[in-house]
């Protein structure tokens, strides 16, 4: 919410805070003993003494010892509110939905001489058109806590006034305040503690809060954060929040100030291991998809990231997502998202089984796959029935990329292993037009949603492996301007950047067996980048001597260093850690020298292990995972010896057998029919997530965020 909403809500309040006494007030006593049926909630007549529900003239008391919390759902009102009036108040929740207006003929308290608890939900509100004293009286011990929604008070506001102690706790929400003493307001032991609620103050009272800080009378986390006091002179309002010192748990998403700086809004939360996307929404009731991720710059100030924005002219909603700076590769490890798998009956064109089985029949003699991946998460309607059963018998079902709701669940799972995002793979020889354009088209789309809403990021990988290099370069641009001027990719907010352009990557150029040749490298290299692009280049392992997986032609040389960053091929080159330790001294490191002599960046490639008997015969679990020890050495060497950022292959290649995502962890979830690799074929008890969670804990290395180690830093289940 706003600053300028925030004015309005206190507007309102202004306006209300003249009507006072108009009537002559009864007493109705919170007694729902009497209604033992009942749910305990406000708007029940039978709860209350008086066996009416209070109205803008009663006085609405809190006093019986042992009674269960009162519950507002809905509407409520009431000329005065007391809690701890000569007896023990217990607790009022107003919950999600529910809203309170009170004070219309007196002041109202929470612990008048007596404990009480006042307790606030996000999307609760309550409203106090009088004084709202919180431990009023000696022997009261009064508590607002708000977890959300909004507080406002028309009149003086006072924790302790007259002897009392008064807590408030702001874990989240707004407290707007109209009246404020600067000495009386916070007395004695009571203190206003602040974490990620706000509180908004008429008038400019830096000076007093600036007192009650340094008295340890209003605190930010309980001592352990910052409080910032902020004066708008054009609201005419004093803005307090709270900023943590160390870093919060990494599942807090909520820590979202704003405070008011000239015309423009500045939005800050704390810094810490999980990265947040800033996104706004003018309305609240729309679906996760409709908020737009804003993509203004990002700075740093200690342990405090913002945004500074320009007002909106209408009431505008921010929130954080578990989100990723789209602004570099820098420390990201980014995976590949083959997203080729479609099925009969999933509403694309095509109609038939791609990727997962041949001649469109799917028993276990025509499965392309070694991995079978775990689909316990996804709905009915995301998954088809293949020829293939259980052992209970019931059908061995798969899903389709074409599918935007099963996409859209590949990077939910990102989002919670706090996964940078990916490269979308476009394979050129599935571009002819037809049917598997619009396929391919499709499942772009999905991606892109996707990122957007789970905060990650993604970009486009053309694969030219298997198209012919007749018509290639014009294939290759004619298909980006496809992209960007018709999908309008670029355009999206999650569309990765580097070096302040939007990243493409070339799969392919330069392989033996090939027939492209370096002059057709050059060219699209040289058009993407007058196009604006930052070119990356997936490349063979040895691209730098032209030897082996690489051709020989010298031409290369200048057109391999034409790349902006070079990733080189490595998934197959070697298959236990012996292996990777002699990959990095003779590839990584050298590698690693020359591309930073020409200024390029370097991008390896890492991969968890190797099957692919299904699709090519070849030996089964043929390079073994070693649950995940295998794949934690690359990571370890690419970090040690320099790298910045890494590629890890595949987040669903479950043909190849070096998928990521969820997998089938023993036989039981494996269908009775055919040969696919169980996660625990190694000897290692795993959850399906296993390599998820190991991907995460590679990032955080990759950043800096835990020691650099050679050993899992987390523990198997």
């Amino acid at each position: 919410m706003t600053l300028r909403t925030y004015s309005l809500v206190l507007a309102a309040g202004l306006i209300c805070c003249a009507i006072f006494r108009a009537e002559a007030q009864t007493t109705s006593v919170w007694n729902p003993a009497a209604n033992p049926a009942g749910s305990g909630k406000w708007n029940e007549p039978a709860n209350w003494t008086s066996g009416t529900v209070p109205t803008t003239t009663t006085k609405a008391v809190f006093n019986v010892s042992g009674a269960i919390s009162c519950l507002i759902t809905n509407g409520a009102v009431s000329g005065q509110v007391v809690g701890g009036d000569n007896g023990p108040g217990g607790t009022l929740i107003i919950a999600s939905g529910g809203g309170l207006t009170a004070g219309l003929s007196d002041w109202c308290a929470a612990g008048y001489n007596n404990s009480h608890l006042l307790i606030v939900e996000s999307g609760g509100s309550a409203t106090f058109l009088n004084h709202l004293w919180i431990g009023f009286d000696p022997g009261s011990d009064g508590v607002l806590t708000l977890n959300g929604g909004s507080v406002s008070v028309a009149g003086m506001f006072g924790l302790g006034w007259n002897g009392g102690k008064g807590t408030a706790h702001l874990n989240a929400g707004t407290l707007t305040l109209t009246q404020w003493h600067p000495t009386d307001s916070i007395k004695g032991s009571s203190v206003l503690d602040l974490r990620e609620g706000i509180v908004i103050i008429n008038g400019d009272q830096r000076t007093s809060v600036s007192n009650y800080a340094s008295n340890g009378k209003i605190t930010a986390y309980a001592g352990a954060g910052t409080l910032t006091n902020f004066f708008n002179s054009g609201n005419n309002q004093t803005i307090l929040a709270a900023i943590p010192n160390s870093v919060p748990p990494t599942n807090a998403v909520n820590s979202l100030s704003i405070t008011l700086t000239g015309a423009n809004l500045v939005v800050y939360w704390p810094s810490s291991a999980m990265r947040y996307t800033l996104q706004c929404a003018t309305n609240l009731a729309i679906p996760p998809s409709g908020w737009q991720t804003l993509t203004n710059s990002v700075g740093t100030n200690g342990n405090v990231v913002y945004v500074t924005l320009a007002q909106p002219s209408q009431t505008t909603f921010y929130r954080l997502t578990q989100g990723v700076d789209r602004s570099t590769m820098n420390q990201k490890l980014l995976m590949g998202y083959q997203g080729w798998f479609a099925c009969p009956g999933d509403g694309s064109a095509v109609n038939s089984w791609v990727h997962w089985f041949s001649s469109n029949t799917p028993t276990a003699a025509n499965a392309n796959f070694d991995f079978w991946p775990d689909t316990t998460e996804l709905d009915a309607d995301e998954l088809f029935a293949t020829s293939m059963t259980y052992s209970d018998g019931s059908p061995a079902k798969l899903y389709s990329a074409y599918k935007q709701k099963t996409v859209l669940r590949h990077f939910k799972w990102m989002q919670d292993n706090h996964l940078d995002g990916v490269f979308f793979q476009r394979f050129l020889s599935d571009l002819p037009g037809g049917n598997f354009s619009a396929l391919r088209n499709q499942v772009a789309v999905n991606v892109r949603a996707g990122a957007e809403t789970y905060g990650r990021v993604f970009a486009i990988m053309y694969d030219i492996s298997g198209y012919s290099t007749n018509t290639l370069v014009s294939k290759l641009t004619n298909d980006w301007l496809y992209l960007v001027n018709t999908q309008k990719v670029t355009n999206s907010p999650a569309y990765l950047q580097h070096r302040g352009k939007p990243v493409v990557a070339i799969w392919g150029f330069g392989f033996s067996g090939r027939s492209d040749i370096p002059q057709q490298a050059q060219q699209a290299i040289d058009w993407f980048k007058a196009a604006g692009c930052t070119v990356m280049g997936g490349v063979p392992t040895n691209w730098r001597t032209l030897t082996g997986d690489a051709q020989t032609n010298s031409a290369w040389n200048s057109a391999f260093r034409s790349f902006d960053v070079i990733s080189p091929w490595s998934v197959g080159r070697y298959g236990n850690n012996s292996g990777a330790d002699s990959y990095r001294t003779s590839i990584t490191l050298p590698d690693l020298a020359d591309c930073t002599s020409h200024g390029i960046d370097y991008l390896p490639v890492i991969f968890p292990g190797f099957s692919w008997t299904n699709l090519n015969n070849g030996p089964f679990n043929q390079i073994p995972r070693s649950g995940g020890n295998f794949y934690w050495r690359q990571v370890y060497n690419a970090v040690r010896s320099g790298c910045t950022m890494i590629y890890g292959a595949m987040f669903d290649e479950v043909d190849e057998g070096t998928a990521m995502y969820k997998l089938a962890p023993t036989p039981a979830q494996l269908p009775a029919q055919g040969a696919f690799v169980p996660l625990n074929i190694d000897g290692y008890t795993l959850n399906s997530d296993w390599y998820l969670r190991l991907a995460d804990q590679a990032g955080k290395m990759l950043r800096g965020e835990i020691p650099l180690t050679s050993t899992i830093p987390i523990a198997r289940p």
